[in-house]
Formats: structure tokens, sequence, C-alpha cells
């Protein structure tokens, strides 16, 4: 008897059909890394220059990184060697993107004295005034600074504590404070302007040191009116986000020359209204330390946003200082009622003598 021969009903495969899952995870690779770079290069170029990339900068970036997440196990599976491209948009993701600090500035020594800041937009009424004199008990700052602090808002300081106040900034310290001063809001021109700085001198046991509190312009009119729930964006409702860009320039370019020439060395807290991917920082504030961009761990994230079920943050607040301290360390930190986190920091002053 002849032996039988079983025909396999399953016909092998074409070179053309095992080849298409590679080329499309080729393609989609490439077309993501250059929407990665295309991002990097709106955010840095464009953001508070032009609108639309405006609304980027203040908008939530964690969804420029969920391809990322799909297509890494997909090029594991498919094309290892799209892991290279993935690696590189990995590396622009955290850092130029989304913001990510790591403490550099810890692998350097600092001598001198310390001065520890505490900084925090309170957001009015909506702050919880025994969680926040708690944080001041338990940090205890050298100086506070407040912003949106109303005159009619309650707050116990120790007998022993000086306070001075300018519209609805507020700066607190167990040292003395003297030649205080404040500064307007010019733009947009307005019968009543808000003050938007106010600066003093705090009498250290190691030496004066001059300190500013600082709140500037929001862009959120412009933002709410590009902003649209059917279209997302609404480009013909652009101009006012366009017009307030050019007034908080202003504003920053002004504040920056008043500050000029101040003291020797001082320090600077506040609620900036912007990150520090924004052209308008870049221009204006980047010439100062900024303590978490150098002694800070993760995104720094002081400003939280809801957006129906989702939250994102913003690191709009900061802390700068003239290049002659040393940023040794920055931090977040707890909630205290307001929309605004606290933000704290710690810097060495210069030698006594330099």
């Amino acid at each position: 008897m002849k032996p039988r021969f079983h025909r396999n009903s399953a016909a092998p495969k074409s070179p053309e059909r095992r080849r298409w899952p590679v080329t499309a995870v080729v393609i989609c690779t490439w077309l993501y890394v250059a929407a990665v770079l295309a991002v990097w290069l709106l955010l840095w170029l464009g953001g508070d220059r032009w609108w639309f990339p405006t609304v980027m900068l203040f908008g939530p970036k964690w969804p420029y990184a969920a391809p990322w997440l799909v297509l890494v196990p997909v090029a594991v599976w498919v094309q290892p060697r799209m892991l290279w491209p993935l690696a590189g948009a990995a590396i622009v993701l955290p850092g130029p993107i989304m913001g990510l600090c790591l403490p550099w500035a810890k692998l350097v020594a600092h001598d001198g004295p310390m001065v520890r800041v505490l900084s925090c937009n309170i957001d009015g009424t909506d702050v919880d005034a025994h969680r926040l004199a708690a944080l001041v008990a338990a940090t205890k700052p050298d100086v506070v600074a407040f912003q949106e602090c109303p005159a009619d808002l309650a707050l116990s300081w120790p007998k022993e504590w000086h306070v001075l106040r300018a519209g609805q900034l507020m700066v607190a310290s167990p040292h003395p404070l003297r030649n205080m001063e404040s500064a307007q809001r010019r733009y947009p021109p307005s019968p009543w302007p808000p003050v938007n700085a106010l600066r003093c001198i705090v009498e250290m046991p190691q030496g004066p040191v001059g300190f500013c509190c600082i709140h500037l312009r929001t862009p959120r009119a412009g933002l709410s009116k590009v902003l649209d729930r059917r279209t997302v964006v609404s480009p013909t409702r652009s101009m006012e986000l366009a017009t307030e860009i050019v007034d908080r320039r202003r504003e920053s370019e002004e504040l920056v020359e008043w500050l000029r020439g101040w003291s020797a060395a001082w320090i600077a807290a506040g609620d900036f209204n912007m990150p520090v991917e924004s052209t308008i920082y870049r221009a204006s504030w980047a010439r100062y330390l900024n303590a978490f961009s150098v002694s800070g761990f993760g995104l720094g994230h002081t400003k939280w946003t809801p957006v129906g079920g989702w939250r994102f943050g913003l690191r709009i607040d900061h802390v700068l200082a003239t290049p002659g301290l040393k940023a040794c360390r920055c931090w977040v930190g707890p909630d205290v009622g307001s929309d605004h986190l606290p933000l704290l920091a710690e810097l060495a002053l210069p030698p006594a003598g330099s």
C-alpha cells in the first residue's frame, strides 16, 4: 500500500503579507518622532508668542506621551530596531516638553548662610488658614510671600513676625523688613491698576537681602476665548489671546527693569503665570537663577487645572534669585486649600565679604 500524503491546507504567507506589520511600525514610529520634535519646536519658538503654541503651552502635556506607550511594546514584538528613535522621543518628552527637572545643584557643595523661602498663591478666601499656619510652623521659613491675599483674610502670625502688604500681595518674616516699595500693572491700562510686585529689604542675621513678591497677569481670559467645546480651538477668537500675550510681555519687561540694579543680592518669589518654556519667561526672567530648575526633582507642578474628569498640572510659580545666590533645595508643599500648591526653596547667600 502506498503511503498517503496529506496536503497542508494553510498556504504559506507571502513575503508581502509578512512585511506589512514591519512597514507600518516603521512609518508610525518615524511619524510620531517627527510629531514630538514638531511639538517641541512649537512650544519653544511659539509659546507665549503666537496664539496656537500658547494654547499648547498652557495645556496638558501627557497626551503627547500616549502614542509612545503603544508604540514601544509593538516595536518590541515587530521591529526592535525602532526602539532607538523611540528612545530619543523618550528623552525629549519628559525633558523639554514636560519639564522634568533633576537636582543637579545638589552635586555641588554650597557655602554661605542659608535662607528658606515659602511662596503660595492662596487664592483669596479658598485657602485653609489652619493648614497654612501649620505649614509655616513646620517649615520655619525666613521669608513668606503670598499672592491673592485679601485684606480681610484672617492669618495669624507670631508676635515677633513682621508683615508688609500692598494690594493683594503680602511679605512676612521673623526678621525685620524695611524699605517697602510696590509696582503696579500698567498693561492693559486701568483706572485701578493692580499691584503686581512688592519688594523690601529683609534684615537677615547674615546681612540684608532684597526680596520681592510677584504676581503677574494670567492668560486665562484669552485662553478661555480661544477654547471651544465643539472644535477644541477657535482661531477666529484668537485676537484677545494675542493682545494678552503682548500685555504680559510688556509687564515682564517693565518689572525686570524695575528690579534691575535694586539690590546686590535679591530673591523674587510668586505666581509668574508662565512656565519656564514660555518665550516671555526666557526673554525676561531666564537670566536669573530658578531654584526648582536646578535643585528640584520632578515636574514641579504648582497649579492643577480640572478638565472634565481629568486634571493636569503646570509649573507657573517660581523662586528666582540673582546669580550670586545658589539654590540648594526646592520642593512643592502640601495642599492648603488653594488652587495653587506652595513652593519652598532653600538658597545659599554669598559668603560674607564677597
